[in-house]
């Protein structure tokens, strides 16, 4: 993160009244807030059914799922021919609405990949934490859960664009001692939260949650910014050891004459940490949004 993302415009941004952002505290509990217009604009059910007419989705960009259980491929994608080549898992609209109507969730992922403000949305967003940011779009049928009660490894802002979604919050375990993915139904519950259009909910990473649609089914935003964990400075670590070291450089066969040389790769390890740069580390394990922000110009 930067020195104070809670003062970041683009940070502040994300709520309809900016002094909420210093109400967050990271990674520790959930917080209720209005979100700003602008992020709530992102996408709508016109985007959604234009994006999957037109938009050449395909698997798994979209997804399509009963509860957190998916539903095979082929029930809502079609084969399309370009020319003489054949492409799979295109979106099919009508076989996507038969799923819905029948109590599905329907989700489009990394729609930065496509559309161009969400794209700044997360280039801006990574920037002000230091992280990167993915968005995701669910639309959920009336009365349904979205999926079955889970852990997230990433930080989860939701914005609830359409209808209504009550979420139950389950324990936040301590420390890092969690994995991400599905829990048990009967683990405790610390809190249920419904949000109206216009509501967002911050959900620190680790915290157990689920979300059921209300009467009128749901649509929500998920920004989803995954910050680095303290173990992968190890990561970047042994990147930079290999650096130095001669990887077809062979132990001599043998156990008692390998104790020496392998004292001395220790030792030089050991130095190799000490002279280590905490910037430079901090600074590698970010690495920016790989897809180009804005339309590239061609020539001429």
């Amino acid at each position: 993160m930067t020195d104070d993302y809670t003062t970041d415009p683009t940070w502040a941004a994300l709520f309809a009244k900016p002094e909420q952002a210093q109400d967050l505290r990271w990674g520790r509990e959930h917080l209720v807030f209005a979100a700003a217009d602008p992020v709530r604009e992102l996408v709508t059910r016109e985007k959604i059914e234009h994006w999957l007419v037109y938009g050449n989705l395909r698997y798994p960009q979209l997804t399509v799922s009963y509860g957190g259980d998916a539903a095979p491929v082929t029930t809502f994608t079609r084969s399309r021919t370009l020319n003489q080549h054949q492409l799979t898992g295109c979106a099919h609209a009508d076989d996507i609405g038969e799923h819905l109507e029948r109590g599905a969730t329907l989700v489009l992922s990394n729609m930065e990949h496509y559309d161009p403000q969400a794209a700044r949305l997360c280039r801006d967003i990574g920037a002000a934490v230091s992280g990167s940011t993915q968005t995701y779009a669910y639309l959920t049928a009336p009365g349904r859960f979205g999926s079955r009660p889970h852990r997230d490894s990433a930080d989860v802002f939701a914005v609830q664009v359409e209808g209504t979604k009550e979420w139950t919050l389950y324990d936040l375990p301590d420390g890092g001692d969690w994995n991400r993915g599905y829990i048990d139904e009967d683990t405790p519950v610390s809190a249920k939260v419904v949000l109206e259009p216009g509501d967002a909910i911050y959900v620190p990473s680790g915290l157990g949650h689920r979300a059921q649609a209300g009467p009128e089914g749901s649509l929500h935003l998920t920004m989803s910014i995954g910050v680095p964990r303290v173990h992968q400075v190890i990561d970047v670590l042994a990147e930079d050891l290999r650096s130095r070291f001669n990887r077809n450089e062979a132990l001599p066969p043998g156990q008692p004459g390998r104790t020496g040389i392998v004292a001395e790769a220790l030792r030089r390890m050991a130095t190799a940490i000490e002279e280590a740069d905490p910037a430079a580390i901090a600074g590698a394990l970010v690495r920016p949004n790989p897809w180009p922000v804005e339309p590239r110009r061609l020539p001429w």
